[in-house]
């Protein structure tokens, strides 16, 4: 029973590694302390891992900083050590990074050396974050964190066109542009250069002062203003020009209808009825004052001549 004992005891101490025999020399050529990744090679800064070689790489698992007893893997390849104690630990040891600006070894998409969570414009194209965020509609989604895909900025004041209140940069207004017919993409076509090929126009400053320049508080004299009051502003009194001549047409009209009925009543009861016409016609400014009184005067008239006739009968 105690030699049976003794057997099992002796194969369960055969099975734990070094617990029978130390374990081999990985370089027995060298003189070396090297403990972690493989036993007794070089081991530089004497942190336990070995210096690579030609037979042993970083992918075996040799010391990427062979020179500092502090760092010895990198994960990501990107050049920052995994662990934290050391000078320049990998602020991101799971992502591949070039950023050396508040954190280190951690994404920089346009490699400016800002991470990018940190960097106003991330991919680099120009347009900020937010622009690029603010530029993004239903439709259309910018990618603040890919130079491919970037707004369209025409002017290259890297503020996307569709929030751009000037998107040529020629000093003029979307709107105004819109509204004058004037290219808003187009940094040579602004509405003082839309007419005859030359420009047309100034801003007033005051004085002596003129300008070429887009001024919203200066007095604008140019074509493009003159034809912008003839086309929008005056237009709805032009088209009613027509109507105001058909009721000066129905106006004239109804007085000489009026003036011949009243020349033509018999009796004073006929031009009594008129005058109460004429009075509401007035009233309703279906004909003009003025002849409305010439109808009166004319009523009167008629009345006076039919009263002689009427006495005159009377006494023959």
């Amino acid at each position: 029973m105690r030699r049976l004992l003794l057997l099992m005891v002796a194969a369960a101490l055969m099975l734990v590694p070094g617990a029978g025999a130390e374990e081999a020399d990985a370089c027995p050529e060298v003189e070396g302390t090297s403990t972690e990744d493989r036993v007794g090679c070089l081991d530089s800064d004497g942190d336990g891992y070995s210096n690579p070689d030609e037979n042993w790489t970083l992918m075996d698992g040799a010391d990427a900083f062979p020179d500092d007893p502090l760092s010895w893997s990198d994960g990501d390849g990107d050049g920052y050590p995994d662990q934290s104690g050391a000078s320049k630990s990998d602020d991101c040891p799971f992502t591949y990074g070039t950023s050396r600006v508040i954190l280190l070894g951690c994404s920089d998409i346009d490699r400016d050396f800002v991470p990018d969570i940190y960097d106003d414009d991330a991919d680099g194209d120009g347009i900020r974050n937010e622009m690029e965020r603010a530029a993004s509609s239903g439709t259309i989604l910018y990618d603040p964190f890919n130079p491919d895909s970037t707004p369209a900025d025409t002017d290259q004041d890297t503020i996307p066109d569709v929030i751009d209140d000037d998107a040529d940069g020629d000093g003029w207004p979307n709107d105004i542009e819109n509204d004058r017919n004037a290219d808003p993409m187009d940094p040579d076509v602004t509405p003082f250069t839309i007419y005859f090929g030359a420009n047309t126009g100034v801003f007033y400053l005051g004085g002596f002062s003129f300008t070429n320049e887009y001024q919203p508080r200066a007095l604008e004299l140019s074509v493009s203003v003159v034809i912008e009051i003839v086309t929008e502003e005056l237009v709805i009194p032009f088209l009613l020009i027509p109507i105001y001549i058909l009721i000066g047409v129905f106006r004239r009209r109804t007085f000489r209808s009026f003036d011949a009925r009243i020349h033509a009543c018999k009796d004073l009861e006929a031009l009594g009825a008129l005058e109460a016409q004429i009075n509401e016609l007035i009233r309703n400014r279906a004909i003009r004052v003025h002849h409305g009184l010439v109808l009166r005067n004319a009523i009167e008239l008629e009345e006076d001549r039919l009263r002689n006739l009427s006495t005159g009968e009377e006494e023959a």
